[in-house]
């Protein structure tokens, strides 16, 4: 059910992928500066994230060829903003033509294309960044002399006559130095992950194909230059995928197997402290262990936690800025589908932010968590009701809440668990009826176990331990909102107090949390 669940995900992305792209090529025909320019803008946002990403990663990867292709990609998307700015009715740069934009493509297209050619070479080696990224500005210096100030770089359209034979032959050249670093990526197939090194052949071929379109066009505005720019977008969404898996996933996924790993290795330690140290001192040594490989795991997540709070975001706030400057710029030459587009690419980036913000307060509850004292849950329960005044009261929510007792707890984290819960029960609820929410506690067998009941959707009680898992989401944002890291912060907070959390629900028939805490 959950691989049938992802396919679903994965068809649903398609599709909306497809029709956004549908989307923008209808643009073109009533404006095709505004299509150009959102198309030129989603490729150079994607260029720059990537090089924002892959360098805030650098000291993560003992792979250095995605930062090679991150500082690429920054003095690609640099040229590429110039060729967006000189287009033909832009009026932005003094003495911008259709030639001048043509120039800078060209330009741009022999600096990405050398770029992927060499990035097989640099695989799985080590490189010194300031001498790449110096050889980069300075080819990229000359190329902009050579076409806005010396005039020697050559002609590459010629207004009613189309496009010169340079430009042509250039395409040509670009096309087939993309089919050599594809030859060159699958001879280093067996360093690749499979499904990254798929995404790469399938990037490069719609990159070549996307070259020979830009051929046919004699104006700047033909149909198969607009068909070439969403073939490339479609090419650079595959690359930054792979990319991202390559240079970003992995490594996370081995900070967190890390992580695991201290902590098994910690819980070993400890069971063997118990089992073979009698004397104080043998057990002040091993304490002393035991207390260093602590705060090594501590110090993997606090990098991870400054990564995702600080840099991570740098691209995110990137995007969001340039998209809203497009507004404000050119907000009056812009049509109401326009101001549409640019909506929806501010609000990706917002919930990105929110996506990242989430991830951090997941990584925060072991590294800013505070000393346990006597918390009283009754209080606990003001402080959320205070908190969640506004929803309670635009959803009519009802909430109830026995008697509770004190516990042995982290205060914060505490008021964090109960406020998720509940602010999950009012999110869930069922179409126009007003949620009614039941807190309450029991005794037994030396714990309290809590419950929050809701009368809400339910879930299907086969997915009662993904929701539980990080970025696990059994409905689309269009229907409820959220990051799928709540649960799991519940999930954590629990378990760093010796309990247990679990969920009895039935689909359209409500939901009840409970959780467990230590009477101690």
């Amino acid at each position: 059910m959950i691989l049938k669940f992802k396919a679903h995900t994965r068809f649903y992305l398609i599709l909306l992928g497809i029709l956004a792209l549908g989307a923008l090529y209808i643009t073109h025909f009533f404006s095709f500066l505004l299509f150009h320019t959102i198309s030129e803008m989603i490729s150079i946002g994607v260029a720059w994230g990537l090089f924002m990403l892959a360098w805030n990663l650098r000291d993560l990867s003992e792979d250095h060829s995605v930062i090679f292709i991150g500082i690429a990609f920054l003095f690609t998307g640099a040229i590429d903003l110039l060729h967006t700015l000189a287009y033909k009715g832009m009026n932005v740069l003094p003495g911008s033509d259709a030639n001048l934009a043509t120039q800078f493509w060209i330009a741009g297209r022999y600096l990405q294309s050398t770029s992927l050619l060499v990035m097989p070479f640099v695989l799985n080696r080590r490189i010194s960044f300031g001498p790449v990224i110096a050889l980069f500005s300075c080819v990229t210096v000359l190329l902009l002399l050579a076409i806005a100030f010396w005039h020697v770089f050559p002609v590459c359209f010629v207004e009613g006559a189309g496009l010169t034979p340079f430009k042509v032959i250039s395409e040509y050249v670009v096309s087939f130095i993309l089919a050599l670093s594809a030859v060159f990526f699958f001879r280093r197939r067996s360093s690749f992950d499979p499904e990254v090194l798929r995404l790469v052949m399938f990037s490069l071929g719609l990159l070549i194909l996307s070259e020979l379109a830009f051929t046919f066009y004699i104006e700047v505005y033909d149909l198969s230059n607009a068909s070439a720019h969403l073939i490339r977008i479609i090419s650079y969404f595959l690359l930054y995928k792979a990319i991202i898996q390559t240079g970003m996933k992995k490594p996370f996924n081995l900070l967190f197997r890390n992580l695991k790993q201290s902590e098994l290795e910690l819980i070993k330690i400890n069971d063997r402290l118990q089992q073979e140290l009698g004397s104080k001192d043998k057990a002040e040594i091993s304490l002393k262990i035991a207390v260093e490989e602590l705060e090594r795991s501590n110090k993997e997540l606090e990098q991870f936690a400054y990564i995702a709070s600080h840099d991570l975001q740098e691209p995110v706030r990137m995007v969001s800025n340039y998209t809203q400057l497009l507004e404000r710029r050119y907000k009056d030459k812009l049509d109401s589908k326009a101001l549409e587009y640019i909506e929806f690419a501010v609000d990706g980036a917002r919930r990105m932010h929110m996506l990242i913000t989430g991830l951090l307060e997941y990584s925060r509850i072991t590294t800013n968590a505070r000393q346990y004292s006597p918390v009283d849950c009754n209080k606990v329960m003001e402080y959320v009701l205070k908190n969640l005044e506004i929803s309670i009261r635009e959803s009519g929510a009802r909430i109830y809440s026995e008697v509770l007792p004190v516990v042995m707890a982290d205060e914060v984290q505490l008021i964090q668990l109960f406020q998720n819960l509940i602010s999950n029960a009012i999110k869930f609820r069922r179409g126009a009826e007003m949620p009614e929410i039941h807190v309450s506690a029991a005794q037994e067998n030396g714990k309290w176990i809590f419950s929050v009941k809701d009368n809400g959707i339910g879930i299907d009680p086969q997915y009662g331990e993904r929701i539980f898992q990080i970025f696990q989401r059994l409905h689309l944002r269009d229907e409820y909102t959220g990051t799928g890291i709540g649960l799991a912060v519940c999930k954590r907070i629990v378990e760093r107090h010796g309990g247990k959390i679990w969920i009895e629900s039935e689909l359209n028939n409500g939901a009840t949390f409970y959780f467990t805490f230590s009477n101690n």
